[in-house]
């Protein structure tokens, strides 16, 4: 490189002699000079190039420590949580947001985080993206370029699968809250999926086959998107192998109100019941508001996760009385259901049962980086697959390698609930069909 020399009488700089550098341990090493140089010894000019030797050996020091190394600015590791904080799907969203934050406080107020000898405090940045897509990339960008998060959950399935790409080229570690064809998979290593899926949650019909043999003729409605479509392809496929008859599959766009025109097609095969699998509260709540006015007398199922309270404000309690919900339980509560309701209650003024299953990102992610003991998403990812930890419903771990082909789902004991005299009520925790 072409050193840069002073002339003592202007004092100014300009090119001079060639100057040599020398690399040690990332530093580099540049002589002053020799008896051609135009300042000899001279002391402005020794400052600068010792100035400059400190600047290179910064930045090479930089290039050294490549992005393999993690570490957590001022002893704060940052989880990104990209999320709908508003629209129709919001009763999702806050309680997503809600949860983590609660499973972080109280590990910041027992000192934080210990990895490798050190404290760390555990810290949310939350965005929202409304369930819609763009919104979803530009906040996980954002998360990824802006706050650079290593870390990150977010919620909904085609948000999810519209990051598949930027997650994996970030290498992030990211925890969803959201299901959609492919997500779980070898191609997306450092992706677990923090939430059953309808290859996990279909089990239920099982269940509905012994109890209500009754119901024969299924109809099925969910949102035009990758959760939907996947949703509804793993339920036909499971529920048809058990003998139920489907005679409708519809779609709709994300914040439609008027159902009306889909609804009169449904109910013109004679359903028993209507799955709406994968729909967000706001939608399901209209959906039934409107099939009870056009005359449907048989029963809702959500094989996902819905509040059945936000559906009752919409549908009226009636109009929701016996539906059937995976992941949304008011009563009865056991003992570590009811401590974590009074916490939630007295962090936030108001209850949300969402916020249950909600928290196993946070879970999963603090149980990761004790075993891991590094701060490094790969490293995390590894422990992830080995590591046993508690939800708010007992044991839980990720496994489902024989059906994703690779251990990244969670697996544990699922809850459902029957809405009873308008409370979701636990009627029976079952195991995946697969571990």
């Amino acid at each position: 490189m072409n050193a840069i020399s002073i002339d003592k009488s202007r004092r100014v700089f300009y090119s001079a002699m060639p100057l040599r550098t020398m690399v040690y341990s990332g530093c580099i090493q540049v002589p002053y000079g020799s008896e051609d140089a135009h300042v000899k010894g001279d002391i402005p000019m020794q400052r600068f190039i010792t100035l400059l030797s400190l600047m290179l050996c910064a930045a090479v020091a930089i290039l050294v420590s490549g992005p393999g190394q993690v570490s957590a600015a001022d002893n704060v590791i940052k989880f990104g949580v990209s999320t709908p904080l508003s629209g129709p799907a919001a009763a999702w969203g806050i309680p997503h947001k809600q949860a983590t934050e609660l499973v972080f406080d109280e590990i910041n107020s027992q000192g934080g985080l210990e990895v490798g000898g050190k404290k760390y405090k555990l810290e949310v940045v939350a965005y929202d993206h409304k369930y819609v897509i763009a919104e979803g990339v530009a906040t996980v960008n954002r998360l990824i370029s802006k706050d650079d998060v290593k870390y990150l959950s977010i919620l909904g399935g085609a948000v999810a699968k519209a990051n598949e790409e930027a997650v994996n080229e970030a290498e992030v570690l990211a925890l969803p809250l959201a299901y959609a064809e492919g997500l779980v998979s070898p191609k997306n290593p450092l992706t677990f999926h923090s939430f059953p899926s309808p290859p996990e949650t279909t089990t239920f019909w099982k269940w509905v086959k012994e109890h209500h043999p009754e119901i024969k003729r299924l109809a099925t409605i969910s949102p035009n998107d990758d959760t939907g479509w996947w949703s509804i392809k793993v339920e036909t496929q499971y529920t048809e192998k058990l003998g139920y008859e489907t005679v409708a599959k519809e779609f709709f766009e994300r914040g439609l109100t008027d159902f009306n025109p889909i609804l009169l097609r449904m109910l013109a095969q004679n359903p028993d019941i209507i799955s709406v699998n994968a729909s967000p509260a706001g939608s399901v709540g209209l959906i039934i508001k409107q099939a009870r006015e056009l005359g449907f007398k048989g029963r809702f199922i959500h094989i996902g996760q819905v509040d059945t309270s936000v559906v009752s404000g919409i549908a009226g309690k009636q109009s929701v009385e016996g539906m059937w919900v995976h992941g949304y339980v008011e009563t009865p509560l056991p003992e570590s259901l009811k401590s974590w309701k009074e916490r939630y209650t007295k962090k936030y003024g108001e209850w949300n049962a969402t916020s249950i299953d909600f928290a196993n990102p946070a879970f999963a992610f603090i149980a990761a980086v004790k075993k891991a003991q590094s701060l490094d998403p790969k490293k995390i990812a590894q422990a992830l697959q080995n590591v046993e930890f508690d939800n708010l419903w007992g044991k839980a771990h990720y496994g489902g390698k024989d059906f994703y082909g690779t251990s990244n789902q969670i697996i544990y004991a699922m809850p459902f609930s029957e809405v009873k005299d308008g409370v979701a009520t636990l009627i029976v925790q079952l195991q995946p069909p697969h571990n």
